[in-house]
């Protein structure tokens, strides 16, 4: 879906989310989105050269600097009332770190989290590959946002910024590292199984 559309829908459903945590799973079309902590020096390229692209650029109300969202990546957004899980926001940043890492590895992907770097990482020899980018918004006491994670999407397309205002920063995927194409559904449902791990709940499919 396009991007607008899928913060809209996320803030309908925020609106009403005083009580019951719900989750969103979607696909972004082509997009740059640029934190609350980010700016236009991290995107490489002119607007010219970034329309010819099929990218928009868009100022988003997520913690975070500059990422893109692409065909192929898994993003997902978390409206959770945190009190009810008994979070602070740097919990529910820990907790999203905790879920990406033990979902990837049911898929024999070593990932870690990095002191002072927000996001899952790959770490190969000595060089730090980022795999998923987390940034979240408290508004109310209720979270939006989330994390995008890369399974199959053309990782080229970040060449056209610095990801998340790391310079030399490099970006990998699920289909990178494992050398296969992956089923998106079939990880959506394992993902789903890890976040009642990690979140002690129960997700109900609507």
């Amino acid at each position: 879906v396009e991007y607008q559309y899928g913060i809209s829908t996320q803030r309908n459903i925020h609106n009403l989310s005083t009580k019951q945590a719900s989750i969103l799973f979607l696909e972004h079309n082509k997009v740059i989105t640029i934190g609350t902590r980010g700016g236009k020096e991290d995107i490489l390229f002119s607007d010219k050269e970034i329309k010819k692209r099929g990218f928009q650029v868009i100022k988003s109300d997520r913690g975070g600097q500059v990422t893109i969202h692409n065909k192929g990546q898994l993003v997902c957004y978390l409206i959770f009332p945190i009190k009810k899980f008994n979070l602070k926001p740097v919990d529910l940043v820990r907790k999203i770190e905790n879920l990406i890492i033990n979902f990837l590895k049911k898929y024999n992907i070593s990932a870690t989290k990095i002191k002072n770097k927000t996001g899952v990482w790959v770490i190969e020899k000595n060089t730090e590959k980022k795999i998923a980018a987390i940034g979240v918004r408290i508004s109310n006491g209720i979270s939006m946002h989330g994390f995008a994670l890369n399974i199959n999407n053309n990782l080229r397309d970040f060449d056209l910024i610095i990801p998340c205002g790391l310079e030399g920063s490099i970006v990998t995927s699920m289909s990178n590292e494992l050398s296969i194409s992956l089923n998106k559904d079939d990880a959506k449902q394992t993902m789903i199984k890890e976040i009642e791990n990690i979140f002690d709940c129960e997700v109900i499919n609507e």
